[in-house]
This record gives structure tokens, C-alpha cells and sequence, in this order.
């Protein structure tokens, strides 16, 4: 188990966290637990998540056409940068 730490711009929060909070089973199905949403203090379209789960299963959740396409819906305006601390 590691801790992930992800961080991706978005358009407008109040967009993006709807479609964010309907697919926690994708979410759960790659082991990822305790998820956080934290918003960048100096940049509110900043969005971190911060999380408990192997990174091998996340990684395979980050590559899923299905979620590039969830993403476009939410509003995300770049690729996610993953950071794992372990």
C-alpha cells in the first residue's frame, strides 16, 4: 500500500466534483482508499487528490479509455501528474 498523491487542472469545481463523486466504484475497484479532494490554495482549479492504494492498480485505472472520457466530461484540462510515496 502507498500513498498517492494526484494533481490536474480543472475548468470549474463545481463541474468537475459531481462527475468525480459518480465514479467511486472505478475508484474502488482499483484499490484506491481514504481519497481526499483537496483544491490548491493559490490556484482553485488545481485539484489534489491524495489516497491510499497500490500503485500498479492505479496506473492501469489512469490508462482505461472510459475514464479519459469521464475526465472530458468533468472539465479536466490536463493530463493528471502522479506522485507515489511509500
Amino acid at each position: 500500500m502507498a500513498k498517492i498523491f494526484m494533481n490536474h487542472p480543472i475548468a470549474d469545481y463545481d463541474t468537475w466534483r459531481p462527475v468525480f463523486d459518480a465514479d467511486t466504484d472505478r475508484r474502488a475497484a482499483a484499490g484506491m482508499s481514504n481519497v481526499v479532494v483537496l483544491r490548491d490554495a493559490d490556484d482553485p482549479t488545481s485539484i489534489w487528490l491524495v489516497a491510499d492504494g497500490d500503485p500498479v492498480k492505479i496506473d492501469e485505472m489512469m490508462r482505461d479509455p472510459e475514464l479519459g472520457v469521464q475526465m472530458q466530461k468533468a472539465g479536466v484540462t490536463g493530463p493528471p501528474t502522479l506522485y507515489v510515496a511509500t
